[in-house]
């Protein structure tokens, strides 16, 4: 613990130092971007205000990590050869924790409990946790696809190679929601091909894989899944048949009823403090901006959402075709995790974005 807290403070003073080096040199900054900046200082004023009112202790030192990547990105991020380096760097950063999250998983290593079992379900990776490794290995297929371009004909299968594994990184998560939203995300990045008879074909099949899906139990009989391997497939099934009723949210549905019922109707214009909703254990970012810092928060929250998605759709293809998979993920996630916006590297990739979008007359790649 001693060692990753010196590694957590030492990337704090990195980028601290970063800045101080290039904020001389700073290009123009980004309008989208900058509405995380607002965001996490009306979040701090009313969180920090609702924790005082309703004597919720509250950790700002850690809850304002989150806050100083994106201040620090926002200033980094703004000259153009700064983000060529940044989605580098992003591509082989993400690729290894995928590969590394497989490793963890074959020697049956769970960081979440600090030790070997005797086996794993379910693949918690470097995130310790199945759906934060998911949406990883989602993000990392999209940085595959649309920045490593590689001319010849090698490294093009050295590409789908390193596709094949983050793929194979998410089967072993057996997130549910990993894989409708991988499946979205394909058929964006794949966008070129459904057209004409390839769009036809495309659709007659359909009805196919909803009765593989429907029948998904009966294929996999013979594969030996147990746990929460067999539950999760069992919720594919029943969702696909619309037996919503039998699919199993291993307690977070209630948790978050609890969260509203309890807490947010108590005080929904102020909320309840900050990193409230962490500490009931909700699993939903965007409930949870309303269960810290009160409703006014989570109307922008929602609103920046929304310009980023605006922006998205208004730019060239290949911006376009890049941002929105990434910003799918990022927010369908939301909605069963709590730890989205205070994960360091997610808030990076919302400020690249936000320069994206906002440059759209400059190639990604």
């Amino acid at each position: 613990m001693a060692i990753a807290q010196v590694m957590a403070y030492g990337n704090l003073g990195l980028l601290i130092l970063g800045v101080a080096l290039c904020i001389k040199d700073k290009g123009p900054l980004s309008k989208t971007a900058r509405l995380w900046i607002i965001f996490y200082l009306l979040y701090f004023i009313f969180a920090i205000l609702a924790s005082a009112i309703h004597f919720n202790p509250a950790n700002i030192l850690v809850a304002i990590i989150p806050f100083i990547y994106v201040l620090a990105f926002y200033v980094y991020l703004s000259i153009p050869e700064n983000r060529k380096v940044f989605g580098n760097i992003a591509v082989l950063a993400f690729v290894l924790s995928g590969i590394l999250s497989i490793y963890l998983y074959s020697i049956n290593f769970d960081l979440d409990r600090g030790g070997t079992y005797a086996y794993k379900d379910r693949s918690g990776g470097v995130y310790a946790d199945a759906n934060n490794t998911a949406l990883a290995a989602i993000i990392s297929v999209v940085l595959i696809f649309k920045l490593y371009n590689p001319k010849k004909k090698i490294f093009k299968l050295f590409k789908l190679l390193a596709i094949g594994i983050m793929v194979y990184g998410l089967i072993l998560t057996f997130s549910n929601t990993g894989f409708m939203v991988f499946i979205i995300c394909l058929t964006i990045l794949n966008h070129k091909f459904f057209s004409g008879l390839r769009l036809i074909l495309g659709l007659s099949l359909l009805p196919f894989v909803y009765l593989a899906l429907a029948n998904l139990n009966t294929l996999t009989a013979d594969l030996n899944l147990i746990g929460q391997q067999r539950a999760k497939i069992d919720n594919i099934v029943n969702i696909v048949t619309f037996n919503t009723d039998k699919v199993d949210t291993s307690g977070r549905n209630e948790l978050l009823m609890k969260l509203i019922t309890n807490y947010v109707f108590e005080n929904p214009i102020l909320g309840n403090g900050v990193d409230f909703a962490n500490s009931q254990s909700a699993h939903n970012t965007i409930i949870g901006v309303w269960a810290d810092a009160g409703i006014f928060v989570l109307l922008f929250f929602l609103f920046m959402l929304g310009k980023y998605f605006l922006e998205a759709i208004k730019s060239p293809p290949d911006i376009r075709y890049f941002v929105l998979p990434m910003l799918l993920v990022l927010c369908i996630f939301m909605l069963s995790l709590q730890s989205v916006i205070n994960q360091p590297y997610f808030m990076a990739l919302f400020v690249y974005m936000g320069y994206l979008v906002d440059n759209k007359n400059i190639k990604i790649a």
